[in-house]
């Protein structure tokens, strides 16, 4: 019954709002903290599941859209800061998302998630213009993808102007364990990202990188 009675508390949040809430899945509202503003739009596809203690901020005219058949673990946040009608984020159908994962858009960034994605633990996707990953990719625990870097010249960095420049990352793509990929970059298809890695220059389909700065070790993964 409680569960029951915190879903209708957001679902009567969503209309006085003036958002648009479309539940197919099942959406854990235990310890769950919302906030809708007028014309966002939030749809969970059917067999979505949505685990305990989330977060979800969209901003006016946001839409977040979820297919058939997603996971995400516990502590899940999407936040959609200052969001137009353009802003997005678009999660394909059977991804799985582990606990921790965080997302965020700023303005009217995008971010699209392809098909059968994971994203493992307490990673991270923020975007001011576009981050892509593609369908069939996997992204382990704590990685941090951005399309966006601070730029020196203010008093506080957090106050710098930013480097902005949209983040691609192609089909069946395996992401080691805490890389960075930082703004600009373009990740081909069945590419490698050593665990730890910071990605700062495009990688070619196949290739596999690791290091500080990235680069390319052993031969290309169609070489084996």
């Amino acid at each position: 019954m409680k569960a029951w009675l915190a879903f209708q508390r957001l679902r009567l949040h969503a209309a006085r709002r003036g958002a648009r809430l479309a539940v197919d899945g099942t959406l854990s509202c235990r310890g769950m903290e919302y906030g809708l503003m007028k014309d966002a739009c939030w749809r969970m596809g059917e067999g979505a599941v949505f685990g305990r203690d989330g977060f979800i901020s969209l901003g006016e005219g946001a839409l977040f859209e979820v297919g058939k058949d997603v996971r995400l673990g516990r502590g899940w946040t999407v936040s959609m800061v200052d969001a137009p009608a353009e802003a997005s984020v678009l999660i394909g159908d059977g991804c799985r998302l582990m606990d921790d994962v965080r997302i965020a858009t700023f303005g009217g960034a995008r971010i699209d998630i392809g098909a059968s994605v994971f994203i493992g633990w307490g990673t991270v996707l923020a975007a001011h213009r576009h981050v892509v990953i593609g369908a069939g990719s996997a992204i382990a625990e704590y990685v941090s993808i951005r399309d966006h870097n601070h730029l020196s010249g203010a008093d506080a960095v957090h106050a710098s102007s930013m480097q902005v420049a949209p983040v691609t990352i192609g089909e069946r793509v395996w992401i080691g364990a805490k890389a960075t990929i930082v703004a600009g970059v373009a990740i081909g298809d069945d590419a490698v990202i050593g665990a730890n890695a910071v990605v700062t220059r495009d990688v070619p389909s196949g290739m596999r990188v690791g290091g500080v700065p990235a680069r390319p070790i052993g031969g290309r993964k169609d070489d084996d």
